[in-house]
């Protein structure tokens, strides 16, 4: 079978799911399957009966509502390669926002600690596009952790990046220990849907871990404690940045400056207030 080919049947299966990412999927599909790079397949490149057979089974499994991201078993994020599958939250580009603030915050050879690191996309970007000194991540699941020490490795990060497993809401005395006694930013983007937004999931978003969506009735939990809990890391003049859903800002915000923090909220590509920053003065 030709590339062509087997691309519009991959497309016509995917449109059963959404006719807006068809194409886009499919094309995901197929270079994840053939190994081919975007050119490629504009020509009619053969495609083996194997690599046909996987993408087409592929798209079946897309059309049961499996996540495209772990299917292919990798997703880009803030231009890097992150290993995903079941286990751990698939990292989303408003995330981008809260990697880039940090880094306008964050001094030359600064220390920074990531708070529900998941993938560990945010310290691993993190460290691959700032000058810093060391990056900390705490994760609470083991899965997760697992996918994010591949990440360390894929993205060459084993000297800059230090995936801790811990407790964000409870840290125990020895993981306190193995964090510096100061950093200059902390960030974090904990789980905060809410009750209804949890029942409302779309089919592929339930495949992610509830542990990693979830933030109590009102979405809020993670952030009635982390501020009070965790600023003493900050040096004077650092910084705790924080994603926040939609609507949630504002609210977010009052937690922070209750806890000494001096604050900015900044809005995603689609107007949503998505970071809440907070200076430790």
């Amino acid at each position: 079978m030709v590339t062509l080919l087997l691309k519009k049947q991959l497309r016509n299966l995917l449109e059963q799911n959404d006719p807006d990412t068809a194409e886009f999927e499919a094309n995901q599909l197929l270079q994840w399957a053939t190994g081919l790079d975007r050119s490629a397949l504009m020509l009619e490149s053969e495609v083996g009966d194997k690599a046909a057979k996987q993408a087409i089974d592929a798209a079946h499994r897309r059309l049961k509502g499996e996540p495209l991201q772990y299917i292919i078993g990798q997703w880009e994020f803030y231009g890097l390669p992150f290993k995903v599958g079941e286990g751990v939250l698939i990292p989303r580009q408003e995330t981008e926002l809260l990697v880039e603030k940090a880094i306008e915050r964050l001094p030359e050879k600064g220390v920074l600690i990531d708070l529900c690191s998941g993938s560990g996309c945010i310290p691993i970007a993190i460290a691959k596009t700032a000058n810093t000194n060391l990056c900390y991540g705490v994760e609470l699941s083991g899965e997760a952790l697992g996918y994010f020490r591949e990440n360390i490795a894929l993205n060459g990060a084993d000297t800059d990046v230090i995936p801790l497993q811990g407790d964000v809401l409870y840290p125990a005395e020895e993981l306190l220990d193995e964090l510096p006694a100061k950093c200059s930013v902390i960030t974090a983007n904990p789980p905060y849907l809410t009750a209804e937004e949890m029942a409302n999931l779309q089919k592929e978003v339930r495949h992610e871990p509830e542990s990693a969506l979830f933030g109590g009735a009102d979405g809020l939990d993670f952030y009635r404690v982390i501020f009070g809990v965790w600023k003493h890391k900050l040096e004077r003049g650092g910084s705790f940045l924080a994603e926040v859903g939609d609507g949630q800002a504002e609210t977010v915000r009052s937690l922070m400056e209750n806890e000494g923090l001096e604050c900015e909220v900044y809005s995603d590509l689609n107007k949503i207030s998505r970071v809440v920053a907070g200076k430790y003065l």
